[in-house]
């Protein structure tokens, strides 16, 4: 058993690096936010044994003979701390622990621990070699951890914007070779574990045991890596409050049992914990129910059969980054060579239809004709063209025009109430009934709809939320309040002023004492 290091850091935005003391180690110290900020501070808190920590990194190490002489805590993501441990011989191990938030115990570190070996070891995916690891809580550290090898190179964030042309498009070319590479089709929806893993949550393993194992043909399972089975998602939405404790269907599955299972968690869900709530945006007197909640979801799978059969969604399922941004890929600006791909955490087999896509990096951040707009838009049609040309069968499905439509009901199921969201849910839905024919269905008619008064409620509803929604986009477009609320820690008491003062002219251009009311109650940062 060593000491604590004598030099404790926090790594800083602009790569610097300043002392930090043991107890902040553990809070969230990265972005402040202008509403709700104590329940996502606690959500985002990981108390640890730093000693157990510090030892379990030495005999990851491999030398009991070192101790470890500085601890650095990285620059903070939302769902995990990050700490680079380096060794009195040099030697630098990362220890990642997932915050509260960041998915369900034990899952959410067996899977992304299972994923990263399948990818990195069976189909060359460079992901940082994993060195040790623990999914239960119940061990020294006091938390599930994964200690791995740090990442070659720089994060791409850090020169992106100083490379050519010619060299992002070749990162690009990069990204997609590493698409078709992990392109390997599973039998089910779900995440990724190892066998000997899910046998010691006997419920789950019995249920996978008959219908959701792997073929060795499909893993390569005859060679001398561990036996990979489909388990259940960790997806955070199947998990968060009471469903943590709740006997849900998490998977693994088909698509189509895969949106039934969505359907009836939520319903079970509202039933006994969803209570009436007065949503602003849509009525000052009259509250929305749980059942207007469950009548949402029954349309929805109602919906469902149809929507995937139109889009082509029981195609097979692949796994793919699920946050495939700037920084979390490493890159050798010598070579301009991606050297590793980090942050694997929910990734999970499911078809392309509901996959992410285009990657994070190549989002596109403005919808005017600058030269950045222009230069992001030469990226994503490279991007669109390289995976036209590798990759015809996933072209195919996400260059559907319709896509967004019918997938939009898929993504937005999930924790809908507890977002307080029923109003995308609902738009979601009478969009499937305005394209139902472009979507095939012409000679069968739409097997739901919301009666002229629902529509011009929801209407009414919508004339709100995109008012208030062109106001918030454009303090975010001038720099002022980001979408969200969430601000750098540096910034926080100017943009609390900046919002008070933004909140009391939007109460003021309310026409009346009644619009006066719902202005003030719909601000969101308050």
């Amino acid at each position: 058993m060593q000491s604590t290091p004598t030099s404790l850091l926090r790594a800083l935005e602009d790569g610097s690096e300043e002392p930090i003391d043991v107890a902040d180690l553990y809070r969230y110290q990265r972005y402040r936010w202008l509403s709700g900020e104590s329940e996502k501070l606690a959500i985002r808190y990981r108390k640890v044994n730093l000693q157990a920590l510090l030892d379990a990194s030495v005999k990851a190490a491999g030398d009991d003979e070192i101790s470890c002489v500085k601890l650095l805590k990285y620059v903070e993501g939302q769902f995990n701390k990050a700490f680079l441990l380096t060794m009195s011989n040099g030697l630098e191990v990362v220890a990642r622990l997932p915050n509260p938030n960041a998915g369900p115990a034990f899952y959410t570190i067996a899977s992304e621990v299972a994923t990263r070996h399948f990818l990195r070891d069976k189909m060359g995916v460079p992901i940082p070699r994993i060195c040790g690891w623990s999914a239960e809580a119940c061990n020294p550290v006091g938390a599930e951890y994964i200690l791995e090898e740090k990442a070659t190179g720089q994060p791409l964030g850090n020169v992106w914007a100083n490379l050519t042309m010619a060299a992002q498009l070749d990162v690009v070319d990069q990204a997609v070779d590493m698409e078709k590479i992990a392109s390997i089709s599973f039998p089910k929806h779900g995440c990724l574990y190892y066998e000997n893993d899910l046998k010691s949550r006997p419920l789950d393993y019995e249920a996978l045991d008959s219908r959701h194992g792997l073929s060795e043909s499909a893993t390569g399972q005859d060679d001398q890596l561990p036996v990979f089975v489909i388990g259940p998602s960790v997806n955070p939405k199947l998990w968060e409050r009471e469903k943590a404790a709740m006997d849900l269907d998490r998977g693994p599955c088909t698509v189509a049992d895969y949106a039934a299972a969505l359907g009836k968690n939520e319903i079970e869900w509202a039933s006994s914990h969803a209570r009436q709530r007065i949503n602003f945006y849509r009525s000052m007197e009259s509250p929305e129910t749980p059942n207007d909640y469950i009548t949402l979801i029954t349309h929805f799978l109602v919906l469902a059969p149809y929507l995937a059969a139109s889009s082509n969604i029981e195609q097979p399922n692949r796994i793919s980054h699920p946050d495939l941004h700037l920084d979390n890929i490493f890159f050798d600006p010598e070579t301009n060579r991606v050297t590793c791909i980090i942050d694997w955490q929910q990734a999970s087999a499911c078809p392309i239809s509901l996959k992410r896509s285009p990657p994070q990096m190549l989002e596109l951040s403005s919808s005017s004709h600058s030269d950045r707009s222009n230069h992001e838009r030469k990226l994503l049609d490279h991007y669109h063209n390289a995976v036209k040309k590798s990759d015809p069968p996933r072209w195919e499905v996400i260059s559907d025009s319709l896509l967004t439509v019918k997938t939009n009901p898929f993504v937005l199921v999930p924790g809908c109430w507890l977002r307080d969201d029923l109003f995308s849910l609902r738009n979601a839905l009478i969009a499937v009934i305005a394209r139902w024919s472009d979507m095939g269905y012409g000679e069968v008619p739409c097997p739901i709809h919301f009666s002229e008064e629902e529509l011009l409620q929801h209407q009414h509803e919508m004339d709100v939320v995109e008012g208030i929604s062109t106001l918030l986009h454009e303090l975010q477009d001038t720099g002022l309040i980001p979408l969200g609320g969430m601000v750098r820690r540096e910034y926080y008491e100017h943009a609390m002023g900046l919002n008070d003062y933004s909140r009391r002219l939007f109460i003021d251009v309310a026409e009346n004492e009644r619009q006066r009311e719902v202005h003030a109650k719909i601000w969101p940062y308050q």
